[in-house]
């Protein structure tokens, strides 16, 4: 092998000496001025393809010229490649000089390689986490800020207030976007948010969609920088091209990525508030070489600024407290991550779950829990909480509850705490062993942790929610503890922008840190925080207090409080007596876990409390902190009883009441109508149960003895703003005319309430006067009235006509078993005359005899004479009427034909309880056969018909193309018209349901329809009563 190389050699010397010979000619024949061909010569001189190609040992010995882009003719390039060729070919050698299209090509070639190679990369560095994410990514709340600095007042909750919900949020490529006229891309661009809210998730899933090339194409590369990963260099002085290919080591030549106008590049720089150097732009000096060696402060400062790489675009992320490094001239836009808002949070948990029942599951546990979903706003919570969730449904599906799942609180809270902490941690990539780190991550961060929940409980304590920069250092509060996505920095009022305002994310996370404070402070050091200097004095020397002294304690405070400030804390106080909530916080903790005595006593104290007389949202406080004990036993009994339904044959206790509400606040996510009928429900009961009902949108309390006073109770929860009640069913509750005030004045606050059944009451005249009131006002929304067997006499169709002609949302009233007479009917006429009357259903059963005159004689115009000239008046909106039990005859059947004939608005039809005969309904046959009749539904219910009648009645249902609702049930049909009603069910096109039940059919005849019936799997049949 030696030899060969040792051959090839030789030659190769004589070629070097003609080459020096030939580029010496070249140069002294050539302009000086002609750089170009100077380098062509030169690169003849070193022979870099010849000698590269024939001989890779001689690279050492090869100096590669940067290559430039050559500006010179083809006609120069082809002549100095014949002279090239004949000098060469004398030694075998032919050296061709590409012409400008295939140097271009080739670089072209090299360019998309280097691009392929960065794609790559970005790729693997963020395969952990773009793969999963970029099949369950949720949008998150996104809008152009102007707030620069931090400029806004603190609010009650975390997430989204009504001012950003009006805004027009951002998708997250958005942020990229140009908005100016040009279309270029903004040069710097800056994202704030909260830690936790989703910037870096975002930052990652953006570069999973540039890598994959289905969005921001105007950018030939993108770098992504980690300020964590940066502090790493603070110390060295680099250059941008260092600073690169640190990172990025294939850019080994990227300097024509900096340089070249052409080429388009990103810079993302994520989490600016995790730098441990300050962007100083007052001191850092200005540089313009990317060569030149200066601070990595120094350095970003000018990429800022537009010293370096000026054509280049930068992206920084950061917390809103470090925001204020960068000077607002230098900002082209800014915008801000504000978290999930109510659809996303929904978006989120059905892409983290592919089983659409469970993500409905997690969604309405979150929501049953406000503390929860105020906090679910962050996605980082999200996260937490869905791990938690997901380990705990199946147990709680186990354990003799079914569907009911409390949602232990402070395991939540505590799980997103080493949540955060591990988060961190990883990002610094120190998580190595996860069970085993916890605990010794929460161990080197005890000190802080309980400085920070001395500062809670003071907080908490004093009923205040600010603190300032002052207050970390009275406390010992590390600041990067504070904005590690517990608290956040803001500007209170017009306060100094430089005097810094803090305040826990949610007042939650303050009862949280607070609540562990007290509890660590016992466990550790055997102290009661709680303990004032009064209390103090009470307690025996030497006594040290226990678990459950503390909580009792606690428990007192809650009590008082009348906004409740308290109870949070006191369930967060509970939960940490749980051993599984122990183990999570054991790094936290120096002593041995509580004893289980001292939870038994707690449960009964709590018990107890249950018994006595106090307000209904202290009883829901209670029955929780029992689910964070892990002490459901009244929540069991509870659904036992109503299980066996014996919750209707005996009355509940105060404290079954209270369980009642609180099983009824866990399943309300599940439930949209809640049925307490038959319950009967003393005034203190309901008065527990109030706090759950705005949850639901259909009450049902039919027979529940509410009583007059039972109304005043429940307008405390029509009237309340959160209140999602759009159905109330209040019959046969002994309600008189004294209630109808509050009645009233429900409908007429509510803002949802469309249906409203006060039936079988005793309202009377002097009732539906205050009622009118409300009806005719604008703020009224009830859609559906039904006010039958109300003992309303002729004096109150003044004030139910003067509603229906004034009121715009009425659509439905039901008038039934009320007293009408014949000034009745006829105010009533005209009101349905009316055009401003909007009303599209009536119902009239047992309100009067309409075959005779209204006083009782056949010379006097009947009321279905009165009633046919309304249904044929134009105006008449009418679609439904129901006519039951109104005496008809006949004789009025003749009168509703040339009415069905002539109406073509009445779609329903209802004449049951009517002694019509074959006679009667023969008459209406030739109506319904008639194309312009339009009825849909029509109920014959016991009106005496027989098998005479069958033949031709049915014979005109079979050519009807409306008719899809037939009840001819409680008549006297035999077998005889069995083959009539099979050829029914067969022809007429349009039937979806018939009714048979308790006709004369033997058991034969009825195995006769409902078999044919089976053959036509639209029409529904029935001829047996359920």
């Amino acid at each position: 092998m030696t030899g060969n190389v040792q051959q090839c050699l030789a030659p190769f010397e004589e070629v070097e000496s003609g080459l020096v010979t030939l580029n010496e000619e070249l140069k002294s024949s050539l302009p000086h001025d002609n750089q170009d061909l100077n380098i062509i010569a030169a690169n003849v001189m070193n022979g870099v393809s010849v000698s590269q190609e024939l001989l890779p040992e001689q690279a050492d010995h090869i100096q590669e010229e940067e290559g430039e882009q050559l500006h010179t003719s083809v006609e120069e390039i082809q002549s100095l490649n014949l002279k090239l060729t004949s000098a060469s070919s004398e030694i075998g050698i032919v050296h061709v000089v590409d012409t400008p299209e295939q140097l271009e090509s080739s670089k072209d070639d090299a360019f998309y390689d280097l691009q392929k190679t960065h794609i790559k990369v970005l790729k693997e560095s963020c395969v952990y986490v773009t793969e999963p994410t970029s099949k369950k990514f949720a949008n998150l709340w996104i809008v152009n800020s102007n707030a620069y600095p931090l400029n806004h007042d603190i609010s009650q909750h975390v997430g989204l207030d009504q001012n950003v919900m009006s805004t027009n949020p951002l998708s997250y490529i958005e942020i990229l976007t140009p908005t100016c006229g040009d279309g270029k891309p903004h040069r710097i661009i800056v994202t704030k948010g909260i830690a936790g809210v989703g910037k870096t998730v975002y930052v990652e899933k953006l570069i999973h969609d540039w890598a994959a090339g289905s969005t921001l194409s105007e950018f030939d590369f993108i770098f992504l920088f980690s300020f964590c990963k940066l502090n790493m260099l603070s110390e060295r002085s680099l250059n941008l091209v260092q600073l690169l290919q640190h990172y990025y080591p294939h850019l080994e030549h990227c300097e024509e990525i900096l340089t070249s106008k052409s080429v388009k590049s990103l810079y993302i720089f994520d989490g600016l508030d995790e730098s441990i150097q300050s962007l100083d732009f007052e001191k850092q000096l200005a540089c313009y070489d990317e060569n030149e060696l200066i601070s990595l402060g120094s350095l970003l400062t000018n990429l800022i600024r537009g010293n370096l790489h000026s054509s280049a675009s930068v992206w920084i992320t950061t917390r809103p407290a470090a925001l204020g490094q960068i000077p607002l001239c230098y900002v082209d836009r800014l915008t801000e991550i504000k978290g999930f808002c109510e659809q996303q949070k929904k978006d989120f948990f059905h892409k983290k779950y592919e089983n659409r029942h469970l993500a409905e599951k997690m969604i309405a546990i979150v929501n049953k829990e406000l503390s929860l979903s105020l906090l679910c706003n962050m996605p980082i919570f999200c996260c937490a909480l869905s791990i938690m969730l997901e380990d705990a449904l199946e147990l709680f599906q186990h354990c003799g509850l079914g569907d009911y799942m409390p949602v232990a609180i402070t395991s939540v809270f505590t799980k997103f705490l080493v949540h955060v902490f591990s988060h961190q941690e990883q990002k610094l990539e120190y998580l190595t062993h996860k069970k085993q780190t916890i605990d010794a991550l929460l161990k080197s961060k005890q000190k802080a942790i309980i400085c920070l929940g001395k500062l809670a409980f003071d907080l908490q304590r004093g009923q205040m929610r600010i603190f300032y920069e002052k207050d970390l250092k009275v406390y010992n509060v590390d600041a990067s503890l504070a904005e590690s996505g517990f608290c956040k920095e803001i500007v209170v009022g017009n306060a100094n922008p430089s005097k810094k305002a803090f305040c826990f994310v949610d007042g939650s996370l303050q009862e949280y840190f607070a609540a562990l404070y007290v509890f660590l402070s016992l466990n550790n050091n055997k102290n009661n925080p709680l303990n004032t200097a009064a209390n103090a004095k009470t307690l025996r020397k030497h006594e040290r207090p226990s678990y459950s002294q503390v909580c009792k304690q606690a428990c007192k405070e809650a009590m008082k409080s009348s906004c409740g400030h308290f109870d949070l804390f006191l369930r967060f106080l509970c939960g940490f007596g749980t051993q599984k909530n122990q183990q999570l916080i054991k790094g936290l903790m120096t002593s041995c876990e509580i004893n289980r005595d001292d939870i038994t006593k707690i449960v009964q104290i709590f018990k107890k409390k249950l018994q006595e007389d106090i307000p209904p949202e202290k009883c829901i406080t209670i029955l929780q902190c029992l689910s964070e004990l892990e002490d459901n036993s009244l929540v069991k009994e509870t659904r036992k009883i109503i299980a066996a339904g014996t919750v209707t044959s005996r009355t509940l206790t105060p404290a079954e009441h209270s369980a009642l509400a609180f099983v009824l606040q866990m399943s309300c996510g599940d439930m949209e109508t809640l049925d307490l009928s038959q319950l009967k429900i003393s005034s203190v009961g309901f008065q527990r149960l109030v706090p759950v009902l705005h949850h639901f949108t259909s009450l049902k309390m039919i027979g529940s003895n509410l009583g007059d006073s039972g109304v005043k109770i429940l307008s405390q929860v029509m009237t309340s703003p959160d209140c999602k009640l759009k159905n109330l069913e209040l019959e046969k509750n002994d309600l008189t005319h004294k209630c109808c005030e509050t009645l009233a004045f429900i409908m007429s606050s509510s803002r949802m309430l469309t249906n409203l059944n006060l039936s079988n009451n005793n309202l009377g005249d002097r009732g539906i006067r205050i009622l009118s009131t409300a009806l005719k006002a604008a703020q009224c929304r009830v859609q559906t009235l039904n006010l039958s067997n109300n003992n309303l006499s002729i004096g109150s169709w003044e004030e139910i006509v003067s509603v229906l002609i004034t009121n715009q949302t009425l659509r439905e009233l039901n008038v039934s078993s009320n007293r009408m007479g014949e000034a009745g009917l006829r105010t009533l006429s005209s009101a349905l005359k009316d055009p401003r009357c909007k009303l599209e259903k009536l119902g009239l059963n047992n309100t009067c005899t309409l075959d005779f005159g209204m006083m009782g004689s056949y010379q006097e115009e009947t009321g279905m004479e009165i009633l046919s000239d309304v249904l044929k008046d134009p105006r008449c909106t009418l679609k439904s009427l129901e006519l039951t039990d109104t005496k008809l005859t006949p004789t009025c059947c003749e009168k509703l034909a040339s009415v069905l004939v002539t109406n073509q608005t009445l779609r329903e039809l209802d004449l049951s309880m009517n002694k019509l005969g074959d006679s009667g309904v023969c008459a209406l046959s030739t109506a319904l056969k008639e194309p312009c009749c339009k009825l849909e539904t029509l109920g014959l219910r016991r009106t005496s018909l027989t098998d005479a009648c069958c033949k031709k009645f049915i014979t005109a249902l079979s050519t009807s193309q409306t008719i899809a609702s037939l009840d001819l049930s409680e008549n006297l049909f035999t077998d005889s018209s069995i083959k009539i009603f099979c050829s029914l069910i067969l022809t007429c096109s349009n039937l979806k349901c018939l009714r048979l039940e308790l006709n004369q059919f033997t058991t034969n005849g009825q195995m006769t329809i409902k078999n044919l019936s089976m053959e036509k799997p639209g029409v529904r049949v029935v001829v047996e009563r359920s």
